[in-house]
């Protein structure tokens, strides 16, 4: 069984972009320690905002509703990077809203 590094690279050797491994990559909530990735966060908690497509710099967690900057999350490095991964985020939602003929609002 792969670990979580061991699955990661498994992603980049098959040609998933840095940014689509990044978001998936898991974490710690700062406030309440649950463990999920950005791009969880973006299709659970942030579900219907409209700002979920819109390259919002923020990820809220699931299950305390913290809400924070990607740029505080591991391994986004400052403002710029955090843009693309915000960028990267609200496309892949926003692509899967269409795919499953949702609007993407509450």
């Amino acid at each position: 069984m792969l670990g979580n590094k061991g699955y990661y690279d498994a992603m980049r050797s098959k040609g998933f972009s840095p940014q689509t491994v990044r978001s998936l990559r898991k974490f710690d909530c700062p406030v309440c320690g649950f463990q999920f990735s950005m791009l969880y966060a973006r299709t659970i908690a942030c579900q219907g905002c409209s700002e979920a497509m819109n390259d919002c710099p923020k990820v809220r967690c699931a299950k305390c509703d913290a809400e924070f900057y990607i740029r505080d999350t591991p391994e986004v490095f400052g403002k710029n990077h955090e843009k693309m991964m915000a960028d990267h985020i609200s496309q892949v939602v926003s692509k899967y809203n269409k795919d499953m003929g949702w609007s993407g609002r509450r």
